[in-house]
């Protein structure tokens, strides 16, 4: 019992007791040397994950600013709205003020070109390109210092010019005249393919940029130059419109068609065809179309789609054009076997 006693009584050396509370000075040492380390790779993550979301928010914007310049590539103001728009509904804490943005486009060869020229198309149309670029400030001092204080975010995208909105108040630098708008439909039960080559102007820097169906149904659609199709879900009379637009304004032109097309009329449609003179600024028209059985089956509907994006209902108009100069005109005749065209001429 006295040796049990003694050995629970024992004493340390002072030596061993110094020891440990050095070991643990030593730590608590090394622990404040490491966290300012440590405190700075938190804040470093934080700052590369900001970096990374606001990257996103950037390429969303320019993305934005990209859609509205497809049909507007020279408003710069309302590209940029529309940037800052989309910047501040994802706002990333430490981004700044967003600099204006670089708008370019270029033709379908690639080949860089005015903005103010590049309007769209039927085939492959102009691009334009939009890049956006934003200040970025890091929390972590020595990254703002590594980059100069100044590190800026950019990200650009691109579109398809679709062409300008048929509007007085739209750029149209070519002083270019409204469009006209003309189709024609081949029905197949209840599927409709229309062609809208007729309407013009279909070349040059003036061309049509944009072609707009209603079906009549509800639906509609953007078309293309060339023919596009539509199936009805049941049958009924629709009355299809067509509106084009260029520079210059638009036009609209529309069509009854009964689907499915029922026993073929007995009538047979009428060859389209006028004759003209010219008085200076005054043109008056008249129709020849013919019929092969005017008796039974005559002429009941005219329309005339002038050059300057007026229409007349007129058998045999008379138009007062602005200037002197050459100008054309396109006729279609109906009667109960179908419509036909004829023009520009």
């Amino acid at each position: 019992m006295s040796k049990l006693f003694a050995w629970g009584t024992a004493r340390f050396p002072r030596s061993r007791i110094r020891s440990s509370r050095k070991t643990r000075g030593q730590s608590v040492v090394e622990f404040a040397l490491v966290l300012p380390v440590l405190l700075i790779l938190l804040l470093t993550a934080v700052d590369f994950g900001r970096l990374f979301f606001s990257f996103i928010e950037m390429n969303n914007a320019a993305r934005e600013g990209a859609a509205y310049a497809a049909t507007n590539p020279t408003n710069t103001v309302e590209i940029q709205r529309h940037i800052i728009q989309e910047t501040n509904a994802q706002s990333q804490v430490g981004a700044g003020a967003l600099s204006a943005p670089t708008v370019t486009c270029k033709d379908t060869t690639g080949a860089a070109m005015s903005c103010s020229s590049a309007v769209g198309g039927g085939g492959p149309g102009n691009t334009v390109t939009v890049r956006a670029t934003e200040p970025f400030t890091f929390f972590t001092p020595f990254i703002n210092g590594f980059f100069g204080n100044d590190f800026n975010m950019s990200a650009s995208s691109t579109a398809v010019v679709l062409g300008y909105a048929g509007s007085s108040s739209g750029s149209n630098p070519d002083n270019c005249p409204p469009p006209t708008a003309i189709f024609t439909l081949v029905p197949d039960d209840l599927t409709i393919t229309t062609d809208p080559s007729g309407s013009t102007p279909n070349s040059g820097v003036c061309n049509i940029s944009g072609y707009n169906w209603i079906w009549g149904d509800g639906n509609s659609d953007v078309g293309t130059a060339s023919s596009t199709t539509h199936t009805y879900s049941y049958a009924d009379t629709f009355k299809v419109t067509l509106t084009t637009t260029n520079q210059g304004g638009e036009a609209t032109y529309t069509e009854t068609i009964t689907v499915p097309v029922g026993a073929p009329s007995a009538c047979t449609k009428p060859v389209a065809n006028f004759t003209y003179t010219k008085d200076q600024k005054v043109y008056s028209y008249t129709d020849t179309s013919t019929v092969g059985d005017p008796t039974n089956c005559p002429i009941t509907a005219w329309l005339w789609t002038f050059d300057d994006g007026t229409h007349s209902n007129a058998e045999n108009p008379t138009q007062t054009y602005g200037n002197a100069s050459a100008h054309t005109a396109n006729l279609a005749v109906t009667n109960a076997g179908g419509t036909s065209y004829v023009g520009p001429k």
